[in-house]
């Protein structure tokens, strides 16, 4: 099972969606991760897997 370091998360509240990106090159481990701890703690949200580059992008965003 993949430690939650193997990706990063960003929640926008507005919009309900969690923006992923993954981390690491394991990604069926990765993958099983993810959906158990989105479905378990975010089921309201909807979830996107990104790139580093837009992962960045949308969080630079959100701040401003």
């Amino acid at each position: 099972m993949a430690s939650p370091s193997s990706w990063e998360f960003y929640k926008e509240e507005q919009t309900k969606i969690l923006w992923v990106h993954i981390c690491t090159q394991d990604l069926t481990g990765v993958a099983i991760s993810i959906n158990r701890w989105w479905k378990t703690r975010y089921p309201e949200f909807k979830m996107r897997i990104v790139s580093k580059k837009e992962f960045e992008h949308i969080k630079m965003q959100e701040q401003q």
